[in-house]
């Protein structure tokens, strides 16, 4: 298979986790679209350092990234043009909760309806920030659920509504039930998490520029429509915010990306004393070089979330990550590896009833942690065989090596794991989450259509 073929198969198997880069409606009328990716995988789930939680070792059909959509674009004269997506996860493998899932309906994933004119296109709708979309630079893993993005880079994945403590449609990772706030579960909308970066946000409004000499720059902000009265928080209103922006810059062989993100209030403490509208921000540089014959992407990041403690101890800390990925053609198909890691917590405070020999009570954000508990690492390496355009089959090798073992009922070391993964060790196996500090170890194989 000539090298033309397989650069066409690649580009047609869109970059993972989604495909928000494909274009919206290129050319009038309306397309049917969409991408399904299905693979039979063994994970093992290592043992907690209590032992409390023995290794298991499961199979399961993994879709990962899945979806199907319309869009449509009307030309209405003079360069403008008015568009529309929607897009909704699919997952062929099985029934879904509907409790637990989002994303499974029309409006469900990157959706909204837009204008383009010759000053860029402003959309109003559901989808990826501008600061997730600038992982799409760097990233070189499409098959599968394998790429760092959204593991260890940005801290995991979200998406949905700005956030409010009075209510939730959070999945605890614990015992796979949905987590209720005050108020219980938010009606009409899911909201997102108040820690991951990789967001997917509902009731953004974005403005992407035009491309110029390669150069492109993204700008959004979304409504908060949780937002509650004074009368609700007597010790402060928490009123969420966020402002996410990139560029991005594509000439010949070289691609660059800047990522920038902004939240506040997505992660109050409405205890007196506490800050109810804490500010937290992540800034993301990321490349690729493309040789012809093989590709190679690096992406560098830094997490900083505030303090939000009604105490003298503060909460705040300080995240980094840093991946290196790339693929490689060889025979009919090509060779692809991943490596990212993060160093632990910075600039945080330890707690006093951290117990470093068990790794009890250490401070965590997200799947972070504080100090060398939050030590981790993620490796990949697979092979995809192209098989047309559209279609191809992979192999898939994946480690993540979380921090501290889980200990007792205490949450401890890094709980870092796939996008939408296989049900873990969490909840006793049957809960998406995974046990903190559990080691995953996943040998996969599957085949992607994209169409």
């Amino acid at each position: 298979m000539n090298k033309k073929l397989m650069a066409l198969a690649v580009a047609g198997a869109l970059t993972a986790p989604g495909l928000a880069v494909a274009q919206v409606g290129g050319s009038p009328g309306v397309t049917l679209y969409g991408r399904l990716d299905e693979a039979i995988v063994n994970t093992k789930y290592s043992t907690n350092g209590a032992g409390t939680i023995t290794e298991v070792k499961k199979g399961d059909v993994w879709s990962a990234g899945n979806a199907i959509g319309v869009r449509g674009r009307e030309d209405l004269g003079g360069g403008t043009a008015a568009w529309f997506q929607l897009e909704a996860g699919a997952w062929p493998d099985g029934r879904l909760d509907s409790a637990a899932t989002t994303g499974s309906h029309f409006g469900g994933r990157n959706s909204g309806l837009g204008v383009s004119s010759a000053l860029g296109d402003i959309m109003f709708g559901i989808w990826d920030t501008p600061y997730k979309v600038s992982m799409f630079t760097w990233n070189s893993l499409t098959s599968g659920g394998f790429s760092a993005g959204g593991v260890i880079v940005g801290n995991g994945d979200t998406t949905g509504a700005l956030t409010n403590p009075l209510c939730t449609t959070t999945v605890s990772n614990a015992n796979g039930s949905v987590t209720t706030g005050a108020n219980g579960v938010c009606v009409t909308e899911a909201t997102s998490n108040g820690t991951a970066w990789s967001r997917r946000v509902n009731n953004s409004i974005q403005y992407w520029s035009p491309v110029f000499a390669g150069l492109q720059f993204r700008l959004m902000t979304a409504l908060a429509n949780y937002q509650s009265p004074a009368s609700a928080f007597p010790n402060g209103v928490p009123k969420p915010k966020e402002y996410s922006g990139n560029v991005t810059w594509a000439r010949g062989p070289l691609a660059l990306a800047f990522g920038y993100d902004s939240h506040e209030g997505l992660r109050p403490n409405t205890a007196p004393g506490g800050s109810v509208n804490p500010k937290d921000s992540a800034i993301q540089v990321g490349a690729k070089w493309d040789f012809g014959m093989a590709q190679v992407g690096a992406g560098l990041e830094k997490l900083k979330y505030e303090n939000t403690s009604a105490t003298a101890v503060s909460n705040g800390i300080d995240v980094s990550a840093y991946v290196v990925n790339g693929r490689v053609n060889a025979g009919p198909g090509q060779v692809w590896a991943s490596w990212s890691q993060t160093p632990g917590g910075k600039n945080c405070t330890i707690p006093a009833a951290f117990n470093p020999s068990t790794g009890t009570g250490n401070l965590t954000m997200g799947g972070a942690a504080c100090g060398d508990a939050g030590k981790a690492k993620m490796i990949t390496l697979g092979y995809d065989y192209i098989m047309s355009k559209r279609t191809k089959m992979y192999f898939a090798y994946n480690k993540i090596d979380n921090g501290l073992k889980y200990v007792g009922t205490a949450t401890v070391g890094t709980t870092y794991y796939y996008i939408a993964g296989p049900a873990a060790n969490a909840g006793n196996g049957t809960a998406g989450g995974l046990a903190a500090g559990s080691d995953v170890t996943t040998i996969g194989l599957g085949i992607q259509h994209s169409f």
